[in-house]
């Protein structure tokens, strides 16, 4: 156990903090979750996290004061900003191998981690400065701990109330719906009415309130029915029910997403799922219910399907929103990657399909010649450093070759997809990551740095007609959202120095009004009255 333990913390670590604070902070969410606790250690309110000295009503409190931690121990930077989300990114894929480990053999432990730990979305959501990590560790460790207290012991119970608190106060009732909603549905799945009893604990139930109850009743008492509008009303059920700043997608939104996210492992998804469906009819005349929960198949498509089909039906959309299904795919990944041997000694057997090779040899193909073809359209968005798109295309042909040989000689090659898919991510963190973060936030930076010098400690920039908190955390100075010509005009009355940064669409706009273009990159102007 111990090899493979220590590999997968090693991959998990690697992948989670190599270069984790090398670029500057992403708007919005990164910036605006940074600016907030920023501003929360400088009021020293820890009940009501504010953003451009406003109360921001978004998200629960956990995920700030673990980001206000992070800044006491590292300081106010991209890093610090980040290490929550790495740190939780390190602990899910170590809670995968440790869960998986009670039903298969370390090695096969380690390939239902690899998935998570080697792909596009732990990459992504581990090196970013919002919730989403710290949201499907908790979920995931409730959901863990809660089929072990059916298999092994009672007393996991209480790691399931107490990480459902904790997904409650990351992100809220989503840290109530998914828990407890996958597990009444899989006790209603393998025991019928008789096995809902096994989710109510009394003391767990009062260690959930204690926990939780709170921060909620004394930001409640701090700003009343402003909360409940804002936080339960807006960002509960007006997100799940409407479209929340324009994020919206069709029913199937989330398929295209779970396969970019999860590729290449996403292949062998497919035959998992068959795999766990199998195991389950193997098991639904077993009148033992021990048996059945020996075998966590039924548990794992409980949870991924949950999850997936809740968010698809939802009329806001976000790629983040279903990461918390992530762990469970992995597993079921696994299931395609060794789908004969089983989770136990039922004697479940399967063969390996050829769809898996296929479909990674014809994607890697598809995906390789859309990065040769990308230089030309980078080139015309003047993002020049493109070599890395030639080298990202030679790894998806690399991956494609080695299916093809796979599937020639019959062999399994995970190593090699590990291999490469660790060099394609070291690839997009030392080259892709940097090159999209300076087209999309380099002159919003330097604009910020141009004002944090340029203005007094009273002064504030005026943002026309955009929403970049990244300006707010790295000017060091609140900003005046304005938005038409007619609102502008009564700032243009205050002596001294205003500074306006807009899109480049806009400036006419403030020039008209009184303003001199310092700078523009083609998206975004820096202007200035003296």
């Amino acid at each position: 156990m111990k090899k493979y333990l220590f590999l997968i913390i090693l991959i998990a670590v690697f992948v989670s903090f190599f270069r984790l604070g090398s670029v500057t902070l992403f708007d919005v969410d990164e910036a605006v979750f940074a600016q907030a606790t920023k501003e929360m250690l400088e009021s020293a309110d820890w009940i009501t996290p504010t953003y451009n000295g406003e109360n921001r009503y978004d998200k629960p409190i956990l995920f700030y004061w673990l980001m206000a931690a992070s800044y006491k121990v590292f300081g106010i930077n991209e890093f610090a900003a980040r290490f929550p989300s790495a740190l939780s990114g390190v602990l899910l894929v170590l809670s995968v191998f440790l869960f998986v480990r009670h039903f298969r053999d370390d090695k096969e432990a380690f390939y239902a981690s690899i998935p998570l730990a080697l792909s596009i979305y732990f990459f992504m959501y581990s090196h970013a400065a919002v919730t989403d990590m710290a949201l499907s560790l908790f979920i995931t460790l409730s959901l863990f701990s809660f089929f072990l207290s059916i298999k092994k012991n009672r007393n996991y119970i209480y790691g399931f109330y107490i990480c459902s608190a904790l997904a409650f106060l990351t992100k809220g009732l989503i840290g109530i719906v998914f828990p407890f909603g996958i597990a009444l549905i899989y006790l209603l799945a393998a025991e019928r009415l008789q096995g809902l009893k096994k989710i109510f604990h009394f003391k767990a139930a009062l260690l959930f309130l204690v926990l939780a109850l709170p921060w909620y009743t004394a930001e409640y008492m701090a700003n009343g029915q402003e909360f409940i509008r804002q936080f339960f009303i807006k960002h509960h059920f007006a997100r799940y029910a409407g479209v929340i700043s324009g994020h919206k997608g069709p029913v199937y939104y989330y398929i295209p997403v779970i396969i970019a996210g999860l590729f290449p492992w996403i292949a062998f998804l497919p035959a998992g799922i068959a795999t766990a469906v199998k195991e389950i009819k193997s098991l639904k005349s077993d009148k033992n219910l021990l048996a059945v929960h020996d075998n966590p198949g039924l548990f794992l498509l409980i949870w991924f399907g949950f999850i997936f089909l809740f968010f698809s039906f939802s009329t806001t959309k976000l790629p983040n929103y279903i990461l918390s299904a992530i762990p469970a795919a992995s597993i079921l990944i696994s299931y395609g990657m060794y789908p004969d041997r089983g989770y136990s000694s039922i004697g479940i057997s399967g063969s390996r399909n050829g769809f898996v090779n296929v479909f990674i040899v014809i994607v890697s193909i598809l995906i390789g010649i859309a990065f040769i073809f990308s230089r030309a359209y980078l080139v015309k968005m003047e993002v020049y450093d493109v070599a890395w798109t030639y080298y990202s295309a030679l790894l998806m042909f690399a991956l494609a070759s080695g299916s093809f040989y796979a599937m020639v000689i019959k062999r399994k090659y995970y190593g090699y997809i590990s291999a490469v898919m660790a060099v394609f991510l070291c690839l997009m963190s030392i080259k892709a990551l940097p090159a999209a973060n300076r087209y999309l936030q380099g002159a919003l930076y330097q604009y910020s740095l141009y004002a944090r010098a340029r203005l007094g400690n009273d002064d504030k920039i005026i943002a026309y007609g955009m929403n970049n908190p990244s300006i707010v955390f790295y000017s060091g100075h609140k900003i005046i959202s304005v938005r038409g010509k007619e609102k502008l005009m009564p700032y243009m009355s205050n002596a001294g120095t205003l500074i306006a940064i807009t899109k480049a669409k806009d400036i006419e706009t403030l020039k008209d009004s009184g303003f001199n273009i310092l700078d523009t990159n083609g998206r975004y102007a820096l202007l200035e009255r003296k």
